[in-house]
């Protein structure tokens, strides 16, 4: 697994005057710039044929949440960053996602509660992600734990020996230094790259890593729906 010095030796050297960069006024925002550019991989990349990437696998969680008996939602956990796959009671059985919709689908969520002001008492039945919140109705007169099934955000690399979390091992280096490298010559064009090679070549490459990601991870498709009013969100 590649650490946090791997990573920066690879972009700066031990002391930011090695490397890709080769700036010294790079050095102290670099470890910032690879956690940056882990956590925007884990969120999804829009590819440039429009196609968002998907999850990686190797961050997939499950945490609980437990209801409010006064509102009609809570906070997710701390470490949510994607894809709500699953809300699941305290009996294990799944709590639905608006019909003909998924767990972000808030307007038809909006459309199928019994009551539009979320005043609802009774067990929860139906549940979608707006922000960071989890709305959901009915409201339990006694707080009840919820079990979500999501994919959270990667840990960030603080120390040098920290390893990059979520990211398949033999992506992580071209990956990282592809995307981190972009973004600096992106921004330096005048004083680093005045041509723009550095980021075309960079940028590109990233695209390149990106595209063998997302055919090793897979694409774990959302089925579509058709032939209900209820289908656009």
């Amino acid at each position: 697994m590649a650490t946090l010095e791997t990573l920066k030796g690879l972009l700066c050297g031990p002391d930011g005057s090695q490397g890709i960069i080769q700036d010294e006024s790079f050095y102290a925002s670099i470890t910032d710039r690879i956690n940056d550019a882990v956590s925007t991989i884990a969120a999804g990349v829009r590819m440039p044929d429009g196609m968002i990437s998907p999850p990686l696998p190797d961050l997939f969680d499950t945490d609980t949440i437990a209801t409010a008996t006064d509102a009609a939602y809570k906070s997710l956990p701390t470490d949510y960053q994607r894809n709500l796959i699953m809300v699941a009671d305290s009996n294990g059985d799944q709590i639905a996602h608006p019909r003909n919709g998924n767990y972000y689908s808030f307007s038809l969520f909006l459309r199928q509660v019994s009551m539009k002001d979320f005043t609802e008492a009774g067990d929860a039945y139906i549940a979608c992600v707006k922000g960071t919140k989890l709305y959901y109705q009915g409201i339990p007169s006694t707080a009840k734990t919820l079990t979500l099934h999501f994919y959270r955000a990667p840990v960030d690399m603080v120390d040098k020996d920290d390893e990059l979390d979520g990211i398949p091992e033999h992506l992580q280096k071209r990956l990282i230094q592809h995307y981190v490298a972009a973004q600096i010559f992106g921004e330096a064009l005048e004083d680093l790259d005045p041509a723009g090679q550095g980021y075309k070549y960079h940028i590109n490459k990233f695209y390149e890593a990106m595209t063998d990601l997302i055919d090793f991870v897979g694409i774990d498709a959302e089925p579509e729906y058709f032939g209900s009013e209820d289908w656009d969100d």
